[in-house]
């Protein structure tokens, strides 16, 4: 795809980015199999990339195929590190009505969803989008998790 090797939207996604503890998850995906979590749970929210690195137009629904999900006990990602978690950028959902099914894109994640979460109270989530193209953006500024 012409102009489009890194995700400039991705930036966007800061502005947006949260962790909301005792909220509901939402936008799981069947990538992140696992038991419902028990007690309180982090949601990890974000606003998906409106344009490209180069400023064209970016259709989430269209053009990023996921984002991968990171944690670490420090803020230093590398791109040594794996995923904890891929995270599909659309998902199905029933309409409103319950008659039919809606893709939307997916902006939130519950993070006691993903099947390994390293030990410690304190930890750090980034995030990557992966475009259809397979070009990953730039990992987002990492956001602290207190799990305390």
């Amino acid at each position: 795809m012409h102009h489009r090797t890194a995700l400039r939207g991705f930036i966007v996604l800061l502005a947006a980015i949260g962790i909301l503890s005792g909220c509901g998850g939402g936008g799981e995906t069947p990538q992140a199999q696992a038991p419902p979590p028990s007690g309180p749970v982090s949601v990890f929210a974000w606003a998906a990339p409106a344009t490209f690195n180069d400023n064209t137009p970016l259709n989430p629904s269209a053009d990023i195929d996921y984002y991968e999900l990171y944690l670490r006990a420090d803020p230093n990602f590398t791109e040594n590190d794996q995923p904890a978690v891929e995270i599909a950028a659309v998902a199905d959902n029933l309409s409103p009505d319950g008659q039919s099914v809606v893709r939307s894109p997916v902006t939130q994640f519950t993070l006691e969803l993903i099947p390994s979460i390293p030990g410690g109270n304190l930890l750090y989530v980034s995030m990557r989008a992966v475009g259809i193209d397979r070009q990953k953006s730039a990992f987002m500024a990492p956001v602290a998790w207190d799990r305390s």
